[in-house]
Parts: C-alpha cells; structure tokens; sequence
C-alpha cells in the first residue's frame, strides 16, 4: 500500500504578525520571527495536523472573544455567521467580495490561502497584509508515475497567480497533438488560453485589458525565428 503527502511552505508578506493573522494562519505553523524583515512563515506539513477550516473557526472563535464581539448561545457556531460578526467590527460588512466568498464558500477540509488572504485583507488589524508567496508539492512513499509534482501561488490585493507542474504536461500532449495535425486554430487556441488564464489574475479590469492590448502589440512586433 502506498501513501500519498502534500506539503507546502510560503511566507507572509506584511507589517507585524497581529492576532487576526494569528487567528487565520495559526493552523499553518505561522511563526513570525521568520525569515523576518517583513516576512513571516507558513507550513502545510505531513507529519502535523492538516490546516483545515475546522481549525480556522477555533481561531476565530478566540479571536472574537479577544476582542469582546458578542457570540450567540450556540455550540454549533460555523465560520460564515462569524465572519459576518467580524466584518461588522472591522467596519467591512458591505464589502462585496467578502460578502461574496461568506455567502458561497463551503468552509469545509483543507483552508484555501486565497480565501484566508481576502479575510485577513478585509479584517485589517494593523497587520497590512501584503502578499502571500507559497509553494507546494505532493508526493509518494513509493516512486509511482505521475505521483509526485507541485505548484506555486502568488496572492496579494493586485495579482493572483496560480501554477502546478501537471499544467506542463496536459498543455505540452496538448500542443503536440495540434502541432501534429498541423492545426493552427488549436494551436493558438492553446497559448490564447493560457495568456488569457495570467491576465485574468489582475484585478484592476481597466489595466488588465490595457495590458492585454499591449501584449497584442507586442506579439505582432516579435521577428519570426530565423528571420534576418
């Protein structure tokens, strides 16, 4: 029998570590005394306890009591109805995209940093969270094809961007396959697709589609290889 792992480390990018980042990231083995210099650690570890959502609400949960926010008499107290709590503390409870992610978001299993990253930006307590930077892998106790791999995100209010290592391998079979059929529409469908899929991770929508203009411009300026 073989075992699957998933680990992970990254850092935070902000001002201090105050008690919403420790309320939030906590469970991802924050410690805020490295690598310092505006940076603080976060872990998903194989041999510790999964950074899940139920650990998160325990978080806030403390939280909440630090900051005297009145709780209802109720034991089965979920996440969403104490983020809506919160958001009236912090004075954020029309903030769309928050309300967004309370009202559609399952809260179940692993914590997803982008969600963490929009809750801990909505519920500034002086840390000025920045940006997240984190990297993964998963992997097998025994060498299985197609077992082992990464990914990568960066998170911040401007930008996100999302990779994984078997994106390589599904647009590289892909690409062949087009190339092969000598079929250009497929081709460039492809690199369309993955140039739409990075601009989509810019949030200003007026820059993005400046950007994706000048991009345009560019590619049609590029000299064909080998030309003189």
């Amino acid at each position: 029998m073989a075992n699957n792992y998933y680990e992970g480390t990254g850092v935070l990018l902000l001002d201090r570590v105050t008690p919403v980042i420790k309320a939030l990231f906590g469970a991802f083995a924050l410690d805020e005394n490295y690598p310092g210099e505006g940076q603080a650690y976060i872990a998903h570890m194989a041999d510790a306890d999964t950074p899940t959502w139920r650990r998160v609400l325990d978080g806030l949960e403390g939280l909440a009591a630090q900051l005297s926010i009145p709780m209802p008499d109720d034991e089965g107290l979920s996440i969403p109805p104490l983020l809506e709590l919160m958001a009236s503390y912090f004075g954020v409870d029309e903030n769309d995209e928050l309300g967004n992610l309370i009202e559609h978001h399952v809260f179940e299993g692993t914590a997803d940093l982008d969600a963490l990253f929009l809750i801990a930006s909505s519920f500034d307590d002086g840390h000025h969270l920045t940006a997240i930077q984190y990297e993964g892998c998963w992997h097998c106790c025994k060498p299985r094809l197609f077992e082992f791999g990464g990914d990568g995100c960066y998170l911040s209010r401007e930008v996100q961007i999302f990779r994984a290592s078997s994106q390589a391998l599904q647009l590289g079979e892909q690409l062949r396959k087009a190339i092969l059929a000598a079929d250009i529409d497929e081709a460039s469908a492809l690199f369309a697709l993955e140039a739409g899929g990075l601009l989509a991770g810019i949030n200003d929508e007026q820059f993005r589609m400046n950007v994706r203009h000048r991009v345009a411009e560019r590619l049609a300026q590029v000299p064909a290889i080998g030309a003189a």
